[in-house]
């Protein structure tokens, strides 16, 4: 019955994506002021084209041209593929390296606590190369190709972890760091194309669209990786062997259904290479960020990209601290922790289309308060959970709002991200996330040393959600009242 209702919501989602409706949506020409030819602009409001410190934000051409429709199902499946190690990351990853590899409690330290030092260890990893990779992108026009090899270091780890046996605790550790690494930095480059499909479209739509399609992919995975498990006896394979034959089975799915982006050559003319240094470069850009001047887009783009890492970070927080909480007063098993993790699966792909449709008709604005009011509900009814079943009606409400806010900033940041510049906004969006994720953890860890109460941990993350709230409407991020396409 799962099955069949993942292959509906596959459908619901690809007629969502391919439907053939074209109103709802407002074009920059609309919003922004364009020069006629030989003409003065008409200025309906603040002037917001190209400025001497920064390029555009986004070129209004006369007759933008809409990118193919195979250019961006191909760049949906990105979501699709890396979705399945996120997945299994949370589920069948984190019991064999807590239950296998670590069992034993090597240096007198339990598996949980090591598995935390080596998640932190790839936050720090990924912080110190994304920025500087994603420039390096910037300026050599290899957003694909960094694309690739960020894959193909996640996906290589997640089969290299199907093959190393665990008694070799350091190599599972070390694979585990790059496998965080690669998802992080093809997260970055999946983000950084988004600019380029999106030309002619809606971005809000296609970035809901693309995480619902995380969402099935990640489900159908993680089935087909439980499935190895539970068949283990059938396939002649140990506990041990058939957590690691999933670990192997995701790593090749990741690969495969990235294969169509990365082979798949722009649509779009590129520019030329720069030949200012890739540090150069990024420290120029880090500038005309955080630097105060008078260019109306930088400053909304740095403000926006600001509020996106708080809110991000405080997100990302919560998911894996309310899960811990979680299992930590309901003591759930193996097979309890899958099916919660499919029912949020489930539940986040309409959620996922919903807030796209709301962004599109209503605004983007709109749809991030809905969002963030969620996730405020979310944090503040944990201190209500008391059964198993408030437990499961938390994660239906938490799975709605899951991916929404994921989307719209991500939309966000693209439709402000000047051309050329997109792997390194998209970096610092990741990198400033990930060290924002640090400072809500240690709210979260303060909160619950003082109180002794995990639960008050989850409202002081309300903290960081909050001001990153109040930096993005300052900026009025997605002040139109209809989202616009990128031309």
């Amino acid at each position: 019955m799962v099955r069949r209702l993942l292959r509906r919501l596959l459908l619901m989602l690809i007629w969502y994506r391919l439907g053939t409706r074209s109103g709802g949506s407002v074009s920059l020409r609309e919003t922004l002021p364009i020069e006629a030819s030989g003409g003065a602009s008409q200025q309906a409001i603040p002037d917001m084209t190209s400025k001497p410190n920064m390029p555009p934000a986004v070129t209004a051409t006369p007759a933008a041209t809409r990118s193919p429709w195979q250019g961006v199902v191909a760049w949906v499946l990105l979501d699709w593929a890396g979705s399945a190690f996120s997945t299994l990351s949370i589920t069948l990853l984190v019991a064999y390296f807590e239950r296998v590899v670590f069992a034993t409690n090597p240096l007198g330290l339990p598996g949980g606590v090591i598995w935390a030092w080596t998640l932190a260890f790839a936050m720090l990893v990924t912080a110190l190369v994304a920025p500087l990779w994603a420039a390096w992108a910037d300026r050599h026009r290899s957003l694909r190709t960094s694309l690739l090899m960020s894959v193909l270091l996640g996906s290589g780890a997640c089969v290299l972890l199907g093959v190393i046996p665990p008694t070799s605790q350091l190599a599972v550790a070390l694979l585990v760091v790059a496998a965080m690494v690669g998802f992080d930095l093809s997260a970055i480059f999946t983000g950084s194309l988004l600019p380029e499909v999106a030309q002619g479209r809606d971005p809000d739509r296609l970035s809901a669209t693309g995480f619902a399609a995380g969402y099935a992919g990640g489900a159908l995975a993680l089935l087909a990786a439980t499935s190895i498990v539970a068949a283990r006896e059938r396939l002649g394979l140990s506990t041990p062997g058939a957590l690691q034959a999933s670990c192997a089975f995701v790593g090749i799915w990741w690969l495969a259904f990235s294969l169509p982006a990365i082979c798949r050559r722009s649509d779009t003319p590129q520019p030329a290479a720069t030949a200012a240094p890739t540090t150069q470069s990024l420290a120029s850009l880090a500038r005309s960020l955080l630097v105060p001047g008078p260019a109306l887009e930088s400053r909304r783009l740095g403000s926006v990209l600001l509020g996106s890492m708080v809110i991000l970070g405080a997100v990302q927080t919560a998911i894996s601290q309310f899960s811990s909480v979680a299992l930590e007063e309901f003591h759930l098993d193996a097979a309890a922790l899958v099916r919660l993790v499919l029912l949020v699966q489930m539940v986040a792909l309409p959620g996922a289309l919903a807030v796209g449709w709301i962004s599109q008709r209503v605004g983007r604005t709109a749809a991030l308060t809905l969002c963030l009011a969620g996730w405020t509900a979310v944090l503040l009814l944990a201190l209500a959970v008391r059964t198993e079943a408030h437990l499961t009606a938390l994660a239906v409400l938490l799975a709605l709002v899951l991916g929404g806010v994921q989307s719209v900033l991500r939309a966000s940041v693209a439709v402000l991200t000047p051309p050329g510049n997109s792997g390194s906004v998209f970096g610092l969006l990741q990198v400033g996330s990930k060290l924002a994720g640090c400072v809500s953890s240690l709210l979260f860890g303060a909160a619950y040393a003082i109180s002794g109460l995990p639960r008050l941990g989850l409202v002081a993350i309300l903290v960081p959600l909050v001001a990153g709230w109040w930096l993005v409407a300052r900026a009025g991020a997605a002040h139109n009242p209809k989202t616009s396409r990128i031309e």
